[in-house]
């Protein structure tokens, strides 16, 4: 097994070893032998057909424009066309290589190492970045949809990177749901997540409020939850939800009196009575 491991190739990388499969396809760790970086190279399943194919082509394509600190990019794709013993054609992408020694580090591994719950600032910090990485992808004109806490890379400084974003609605189609739908279904999954972390349960109803499972938990959280995860209202964007995290709401609040002052100040410009 590892002679015909260490045969297998793409470009200037040498597959190493399989690493733990992800949602969309199989992972290796790869090497580049010109400057001995490590990467992750993505097997997608053999037997593509020439659609297929070409929808694969162009969604990378439509990706390729997509930079941010917290989405993983895309380094290099190539066709694979198979052969004897290889499964027929197929395809493949390179992405870096966000592990440790022990392999890829998922937000829901992490989650189980501390076992099984974050503190408040750790749960903010997290959701802090997957809003922005979506807020970011949507005024751009990229889409996830809902998002799985699995689909999220830690890497060894602990920042968090959404892998494959968009490439499954891409290869999928966008189906016949409006985008804004799109836009809350995945800002609600990040809500779903940030529940998860913070209390280690399930989002599901019947929920329980997160202020009745961690003591002098802010009321906030369980205020943001609520609208968040509410199917009928929820943000409407991520940016909306950004806004009121506990800690981001608390720096923007402004007291009654100097709201009054700041209109009195206002109608002192502009000569209102």
């Amino acid at each position: 097994m590892e002679s015909r491991v260490h045969r297998l190739r793409i470009g200037p990388f040498r597959l190493v070893q399989k690493l733990e499969p992800g949602l969309l396809a199989e992972r290796w760790l790869a090497l580049n032998e010109q400057d001995d970086s490590t990467h992750v190279a993505h097997r997608f399943r053999p037997g593509m057909d020439r659609g297929d194919l070409r929808r694969f082509v162009e969604s990378i394509q439509n990706l390729s424009p997509v930079s941010h600190p917290h989405i993983l990019p895309i380094e290099q794709f190539t066709l694979d066309k198979g052969g004897a013993g290889r499964g027929g054609d197929g395809a493949w992408i390179v992405t870096p290589y966000t592990g440790n020694l022990e392999g890829l580090v998922t937000l829901s591994a992490l989650l189980e190492d501390k076992g099984g719950q974050m503190t408040p600032g750790e749960s903010e910090r997290a959701l802090i970045q997957l809003l922005e990485a979506s807020e970011y992808a949507h005024a751009a004109g990229f889409h996830h949809g809902p998002m799985s806490i699995e689909e999220v890379l830690v890497d060894r400084r602990g920042s968090l990177a959404i892998e494959l974003y968009g490439l499954r609605r891409l290869l999928n189609g966008p189906g016949s749901v409006p985008v804004m739908e799109v836009e809350r279904d995945e800002v609600r999954s990040i809500v779903e997540i940030g529940y998860k972390l913070l209390t280690g349960l399930s989002a599901e109803e019947p929920r329980i409020r997160a202020d009745r499972l961690i003591q002098r938990l802010d009321r906030r959280w369980d205020d943001w939850f609520d609208q968040g995860l509410d199917p009928m209202a929820g943000f409407l964007s991520a940016g909306e939800a950004l806004a009121a995290l506990p800690s981001l709401r608390r720096e923007v609040e402004v007291k009654p009196s100097a709201v009054r002052s700041v209109l009195g100040t206002f109608r002192r410009v502009l000569g209102a009575t």
